[in-house]
Parts: structure tokens; C-alpha cells; sequence
């Protein structure tokens, strides 16, 4: 079976197409997300109806969360946006999955609201263990916008971010393919950096002037680099 693994899709339905136009040249099996499909983004209703449509599952991400509980300033945008069918659904999501692939015990989660805060792979050690607990073979999340697989005791993978990438800004996902079930088999983990029209993106993003910090998400589109400042939440977030 061959599964996507997507995650931060952020309102940018630039990206959004980019990826469904991958998928579909690839074949994938079925699209695996593990959360944020709203928030920072000019188009969170676009990117909420298409992963409603197209994902076997989501998993609920701070910013699904945040905005869900109404938590963060000046987010009145997306709640209005969004509409209060979809602002509900949003805490819907459950936190987390577990699956077992080729023999493997997996944990899906976003990061953030289940990790206490942001987690980088490159982390210390013993902060990541926890992760793996009790039994975990493999755990795969979102959340930092960066791609990554670490082998500590089992191992700790990141997918990137679909329409908000950091370090390179291009669509990032990953493909996991195996066979569902407790039998031993080969596992793949294939990461994912795909190019798409980041100038389109920009120009969905001035298409709504009320965005909050579009032009920090412009920034983000087009270097990959953190442009947020601190301080724009009623939370403490960093992405």
C-alpha cells in the first residue's frame, strides 16, 4: 500500500493543487494528514473542504486547535472565513492514530497540541524518547515545517509542511508504502520535495489583503524562512 503522508497545508491551495496533481501521477493508495489545514494561509476554507474530501484521516494541529477555541488575536479572518460548521469540525479531529505497517508499531501525530512544544529532530535525545513510548517503533509528525528521519531508539521522521515548507519552499510530503498488518516486511519512508508556482501562491495570498501577517506568509513562500514575529498570538506559537 502506498500512502501520503501530508500535514500543514496552511491555506494555500497554490500548494495544495501542486501536491493533488503529484498524487495522482504517482497513485497513491489513500492520503494520510497530519493536520493544521487552516491557519497562517490566505484560503484555510480551501484547503479544509480539500482535505475533508481527499484524506482517510486528520489529525488535529495547534493551529486546528487555536483557532478551533477561537485562542489566537486577530484571527477573526479565518473564523469568519471558515464559518462555524468547519470551526466545529476542527476539534473533531482526533489528536492521534496508531497503525501497524510491514510489522511496525506507528504513532501519527501533528506535534503540537500533543508535544507540550515544538520539537525539532535534530532535539536532544532523551526529549524525543518519549515520543517512541511505550512501544513504538516509528513516529511520524508535522509541525516544524522542516523534513527529517532520526534513528534513536526506533526512529522519528518529520513530512514537512504542504503549503508553508521552511528551509526549502517547496511542497514537502512524504510517502510511506508497506504492507498493512503485523507481518515483517520491507517499509519505504520517501520524502518528497516538489516545485510548484510559489509566485501564484503570492499573488493568492495579496487576493486577501485582511489576512493576518501575509506579508510574513509572503516572505515564508518565497525564501522558506521563519518570518513570524513573536508576540502576534494571545498564545505564545512559533509557527
Amino acid at each position: 500500500m502506498k500512502i501520503a503522508l501530508v500535514s500543514d497545508l496552511h491555506g494555500n491551495m497554490t500548494a495544495v493543487k501542486a501536491l493533488e496533481e503529484d498524487l495522482a501521477r504517482r497513485g497513491i493508495d489513500a492520503i494520510w494528514c497530519l493536520g493544521d489545514v487552516v491557519g497562517k494561509g490566505p484560503n484555510s476554507h480551501l484547503t479544509f473542504d480539500w482535505a475533508i474530501r481527499h484524506c482517510a484521516f486528520i489529525l488535529r494541529g495547534n493551529w486546528d486547535e487555536g483557532i478551533g477555541l477561537r485562542e489566537f488575536k486577530r484571527d477573526g479572518f479565518y473564523y469568519e472565513q471558515l464559518g462555524e460548521a468547519r470551526m466545529a469540525a476542527l476539534l473533531n479531529f482526533p489528536l492521534e492514530k496508531h497503525v501497524m505497517v510491514s510489522g511496525r508499531w506507528i504513532r501519527l501525530i501533528h506535534g503540537r497540541p500533543v508535544m507540550p512544544r515544538l520539537q525539532y529532530i535534530q532535539d536532544p535525545r532523551d526529549t524525543l524518547l518519549p515520543l517512541l513510548e511505550p512501544d513504538f517503533d516509528l513516529m511520524i509528525y508535522g509541525d516544524c515545517h522542516r523534513q527529517g528521519l532520526r534513528t534513536i531508539s526506533g526512529q522519528v521522521a518529520n513530512i514537512g509542511s504542504v503549503g508553508n515548507a521552511l528551509g526549502i519552499p517547496m511542497v514537502q510530503y512524504a510517502i510511506l508504502e508497506g504492507e498493512m498488518g503485523e507481518t515483517l516486511a520491507p517499509l519505504d519512508l520517501t520524502y518528497v520535495t516538489l516545485p510548484y508556482d510559489n509566485q501564484a501562491a503570492v499573488a493568492e495570498t495579496l487576493a486577501q489583503p485582511g489576512l493576518p501577517d501575509g506579508d510574513a506568509f509572503i516572505v515564508e513562500l518565497t525564501t522558506g524562512v521563519y518570518s513570524r514575529k513573536k508576540g502576534s498570538f494571545k498564545k505564545k506559537e512559533e509557527l
